[in-house]
């Protein structure tokens, strides 16, 4: 099929030898002045249903509708990028053109191919144990989650970075949430992590600027259940005669008092254990997390937990400081211990790190800094979620007290207040 004045777009299928379904591979052959080159479109198709000289599937299935739509699409890309390459350069191949429809250039970089530079670092990173194995998944995740919108939206397995505009963050987004039914807040740390990935090709001077600088990603502050000081209380004073009770009990309440993350509290070892400068006994560790150093003074009540698992045939056997059940395991058994001490909060291994923020620290006077260095966060606008909620519940103590102060008060007195 001549499209232009020099080139020529076929679509053909292909016979691939040992193909025994008798169907044929839907390819494109590009060919200029005699010279040719061609792929495939990764389609199977049997060949009765395939009109040659239409280039079209036979009938209005959805399957024929599909393959139809994007065999104009490929034509009208593969003209786009002849005639791009065209008032660029005096002479043009069909290699040129394949290798800018499929985004097979050396010189100028791919949004997935800085995904997989920047996964691979990061990996190395993991094999250095400089950071954490599940925040490598994570970016895994992202770059599927790049790759399936691609292809879905895009039509195309990849994309040049100086392609991609601002309008790519806003129907990513749309995609993730509306197609594939992720929460916004899950959507957008995957853009969170995209714009992280653009801002490296800029570093390496692949690209000019970052498209999506100005994306502002927001995020939903989810309900966070945290304990009272009195429900602490009840916590510390419940003696369970099951093992595996008063074992996460502890467990979680030393969560609580130090704010460590079940991944973190679960790996903590003897080594973690130190006379620091003030000689006292402090945990300093890095978070698995974000590996921040996440360095915390140990309470009496900690130490005390600790001290009653030294000898633990778990502990012992393992080179842990608590023993700690599997994260599944932990969290249903807390939901034994809430309804056994009489708590009516959904109790899990996050709960515990919010109460050390808010109940145990903020709401005692320490300083926000000094909260943010203990939890190990990269920013103190992360631990200002915190600072919200403390205020949020000194202001329903406050309501309260308002109105216990009001039934108090002489009616007289009342009236002149209100006055």
């Amino acid at each position: 099929m001549k499209v232009s004045q020099d080139l020529s777009i076929l679509f053909f299928l292909r016979r691939d030898n040992g193909n025994t379904t008798g169907k044929g591979t839907l390819t494109v052959r590009l060919t200029i002045e005699g010279v040719r080159d061609g792929f495939s479109l990764g389609y199977q198709i049997d060949p009765k249903k395939f009109d040659k000289k239409a280039a079209a599937i036979i009938g209005k299935s959805a399957e024929a509708i599909e393959i139809n739509a994007q065999i104009q699409h490929v034509k009208s890309e593969l003209l786009r990028h002849y005639n791009l390459l065209k008032a660029q350069a005096p002479t043009v191949t069909p290699t040129m053109i394949k290798n800018a429809h499929l985004c097979i250039n050396q010189e100028k970089k791919t949004l997935i191919q800085v995904a997989d530079f920047h996964n691979a670092k990061f990996k190395e990173k993991v094999e250095k144990e400089k950071r954490s194995p599940d925040t490598l998944k994570k970016w895994v995740t992202t770059k599927d989650k790049i790759t399936i919108f691609l292809k879905s939206v895009f039509k195309m397995p990849d994309i040049p970075l100086e392609r991609i505009e601002y309008a790519f963050a806003e129907d990513f987004f749309d995609y993730m949430t509306l197609t594939e039914g992720i929460q916004d807040n899950t959507a957008m740390k995957y853009l969170k992590n995209t714009k992280q990935l653009l801002k490296l090709a800029v570093q390496r001077k692949w690209l000019t600027h970052n498209p999506l600088a100005d994306f502002v990603c927001t995020y939903i502050n989810p309900e966070r259940d945290i304990l009272s000081m009195d429900e602490l209380s009840t916590l510390y004073q419940k003696e369970f005669t099951i093992p595996r009770l008063q074992e996460t009990k502890d467990a979680y309440l030393f969560m609580a008092l130090t704010g460590y993350a079940y991944k973190d509290a679960l790996m903590l070892s003897s080594d973690n254990v130190a006379k620091f400068f003030d000689g006292e006994d402090w945990i300093v560790k890095n978070r698995e997390k974000t590996w921040c150093r996440e360095n915390v003074p140990l309470l009496p009540i900690a130490k005390e937990i600790l001290q009653k698992y030294k000898n633990h045939p778990y502990c012992v056997a393992n080179n842990v400081l608590l023993p700690i059940n599997s994260n599944q395991r932990f969290n249903g058994y807390l939901k034994e211990v809430a309804d056994l001490c009489g708590i009516n909060k959904n109790l899990t291994t996050h709960t515990a790190r919010h109460t050390f923020a808010t109940t145990v620290t903020l709401a005692n006077g320490v300083p926000l800094e000094t909260v943010s260095a203990m939890l190990g966060h990269k920013s103190i606008r992360t631990t200002q979620i915190y600072a919200k909620i403390v205020a949020s519940k000194v202001s329903v103590d406050m309501k309260t007290l308002k109105g216990i102060f009001n039934l108090a008060l002489p009616d007289s007195l009342l009236y002149s207040a209100v006055a």
